[in-house]
């Protein structure tokens, strides 16, 4: 299967990865990166099917407690629309994906 972060995902992606080298230390970064690591895997093995998100065609799953990844699958291919930081406003990340 095929991977494809969207624009928005990748910087999503390094926004996160700034905030992590900031706040905390390389290790926090290294371990979020391990924890998106088994997420796409367990995505990628098919063996579970997560919730939707919201009433939008995107599935989610959490990555750690302050992180949850929006994805979908299409063609033999794992979409990864955005990685959001929990603590942000449900109503524009919601938004931000009703305007995909």
């Amino acid at each position: 299967m095929q991977i494809k972060y969207s624009e928005t995902a990748f910087r999503d992606l390094e926004a996160i990865e700034n905030f992590l080298l900031y706040k905390w230390n390389e290790t926090v970064l290294m371990n979020f990166g391990v924890a998106l690591e088994n997420c796409i895997r367990t995505i990628i093995e098919g063996v579970v099917v997560f919730q939707k998100y919201e009433d939008t065609p995107y599935h989610k799953i959490l990555i750690t407690r302050h992180n949850t990844l929006i994805y979908r699958i299409e063609n033999d291919t794992l979409h990864i629309v955005r990685i959001l930081q929990n603590f942000q406003n449900p109503d524009d990340n919601y938004e931000s994906l009703t305007d995909e």
